[in-house]
């Protein structure tokens, strides 16, 4: 750790904003296989809008790993993604 100035610099955790996305997306898988496919498909495109909020508001120090290519292409795939979970969680026939 540095030192400046008499305070220490606590390094960001990088990855923790993708293990709570990931998190988030194992959520969805459990909630899937729970309450069924439509419940599930909402929860991840829900984290999947969330990813790209957070894409874009937080610095990449801190995103960490959540930032791989320049910002304006990462929001604009996990928008896409999102959008598209939410439409296909809207058009699948529930299971009776």
């Amino acid at each position: 750790m540095d030192v400046v100035a008499g305070t220490e610099q606590v390094p960001a955790p990088r990855n923790a904003v993708l293990l709570t996305l990931v998190g988030g997306i194992v959520a969805a898988l459990a909630l899937t296989l729970l309450a069924g496919p439509t419940v599930g498909g909402v929860l991840l495109g829900t984290d999947l809008a969330v990813a790209a909020v957070l894409r874009l508001v937080l610095p990449v120090r801190i995103a960490g790993a959540l930032a791989v290519r320049s910002r304006a292409v990462d929001v604009a795939m996990l928008l896409v993604l999102a959008v598209s979970c939410l439409v296909l969680a809207g058009v699948v026939p529930t299971p009776v």
